[in-house]
């Protein structure tokens, strides 16, 4: 138990260390040799947790990932109906990068990776269908719960919500401090499931 709590610890360093570099100087310009010097450790000690300084970006986005899926999750639970879960979803925007740690510079650097590298790009649009999927799922369940509109194609409105996410998303990578992009997140998913709702 002991080694497995310290090989959890070194690997943790590592992940952090690399979150960090990886933030501030970008993916490319940073070294698996200056990731082990700021974590204190040996190159066979990195090389024993990660194959390569690839697998090390794809643990950080699948890392981050599940905290969102666990994020969705805990907002989907304490609603109401529907409509309530999405904008609850939209109300943890703030959240996400919190648990990100490395906040906006490392975002962008998960979508310019995914953009260069094809192999990121696989591991990145995987959640992106995953996520548009569950969108669908949930309106679909909007509009048998009568929330929604009969007429509203699940699909299309999972897509025009994502478009609205990620372009918010977008927006705050390049003007962080501009405004509350939680709330901003929170009144444009708002405005959008009233578009959604089912005429009385």
């Amino acid at each position: 138990m002991a080694n497995y709590s310290r090989g959890e610890e070194t690997r943790n360093t590592i992940l952090h260390t690399a979150l960090e570099l990886f933030s501030r100087n970008g993916y490319d310009a940073t070294s698996v040799a200056e990731i082990c010097q700021r974590a204190k450790m040996s190159k066979g000690a990195f090389y024993h947790h990660f194959p390569s300084k690839l697998d090390l970006f794809l643990a950080l986005m699948a890392t981050w990932l599940d905290e969102v899926d666990g994020m969705f999750q805990t907002a989907g639970a304490t609603a109401e109906d529907i409509p309530q879960a999405l904008e609850n979803m939209a109300g943890f925007s703030g959240g996400i990068f919190e648990v990100l740690e490395g906040g906006f510079p490392i975002l962008l650097e998960f979508w310019t990776q995914a953009s260069r590298q094809p192999a990121i790009w696989k591991r990145a649009v995987e959640p992106y269908r995953k996520y548009l999927s569950f969108f669908a799922g949930v309106i679909q369940t909007g509009k048998e719960e009568g929330a929604f509109d009969d007429d509203l194609d699940p699909e299309l409105s999972a897509r025009l919500l994502m478009a609205v996410a990620m372009g918010l998303l977008l927006q705050a990578s390049f003007d962080p401090e501009g405004v509350n992009w939680q709330e901003v997140t929170r009144s444009g998913i708002k405005m959008l499931m009233s578009g959604m709702r089912r005429r009385k």
